[in-house]
């Protein structure tokens, strides 16, 4: 398991959740882009006309309102993160996890706030190791 990784409660439960590359591919099949799905889990949303059109205020900004996360962003994503904290370890607990995420046994804005947070910090670990990449790179010149 990951030093690093977020937990998110399940029935009752604490567990695990991860972001790496597989869970960002997830979430652009399924989403589009990363942005579109922070949006879903921030419970945030453009505010759109009836042709769908976005709407924006007076001074041309697009138009957002509050709303509660998405459920099906959360169901689409999270066991994903989950799949990625357990690797092949715990099979029974991480179908334990698994199974209170389809049953909503899960607190819907503690869940997706952890999510975000998880999500934020595996771009976090990325910008770091680039980072120290270029470091090491630089200094071999």
């Amino acid at each position: 398991m990951f030093e690093h990784t977020e937990t998110v409660m399940l029935a009752g439960k604490e567990y695990p959740i991860r972001c790496d590359i597989n869970v960002l591919i997830e979430i652009q099949e399924q989403f589009e882009t990363v942005s579109n799905f922070e949006m879903l889990m921030a419970g945030v949303r453009i505010v759109k006309d009836e042709d769908g059109n976005a709407i924006t205020g007076e001074d041309g900004k697009i138009l957002f309102q509050r709303c509660d996360p998405s459920l099906k962003a959360i169901a689409a994503i999270l066991p994903c993160m989950l799949s990625e904290a357990f690797g092949n370890r715990r099979k029974e607990e991480l179908n334990e996890a698994l199974d209170a995420v389809q049953n909503a046994k899960f607190d819907l804005y503690d869940t997706a706030m952890q999510m975000n947070k998880e999500l934020s910090k595996c771009f976090e670990r990325k910008n770091v190791s680039s980072v120290r990449g270029t470091e090491e790179t630089e200094a071999k010149k």
